[in-house]
């Protein structure tokens, strides 16, 4: 239970987005948190879903940023893991913490499938 709140205070402490951010783009820049923990998650939770490319762009995309061997990236890996593999497994969301994730690795597989696709001609 503990590792599980745990879970959803990493989750919400990085992955969630803040308007205030968006308003503030020019004034401020993003917190770096924000910006690059969420690859850990998704590609956590690619790995735990078995997709190889997805995962595979995840891991070079925080291996370029310097965070994949960082504790908090490692944290938010393994849990988005465990997330991925359930929903995977039951095809159901149970709590907040997979709601995150998914939503994080839908947002993340609909950006890398939009750039991929956008030149494509067929």
């Amino acid at each position: 239970m503990r590792m599980k709140w745990l879970s959803l205070i990493f989750f919400a402490a990085f992955s969630s987005s803040s308007p205030g951010f968006a308003a503030e783009k020019d004034t401020k820049p993003v917190a770096k948190a924000e910006k690059d923990y969420k690859i850990c998650t998704v590609g956590g939770y690619y790995s735990g879903t078995d997709d190889k490319f997805l995962s595979g762009l995840a891991t070079h995309m925080a291996q370029k940023r310097n965070i994949l061997h960082d504790p908090i990236c490692g944290a938010l890996w393994r849990n988005a893991y465990k997330i991925g593999a359930t929903v995977t497994k039951t095809g159901a969301i149970h709590d907040q913490a997979e709601e995150i994730a998914v939503k994080e690795a839908t947002e993340f597989s609909r950006k890398v499938y939009e750039a991929v696709g956008k030149d494509i001609v067929f």
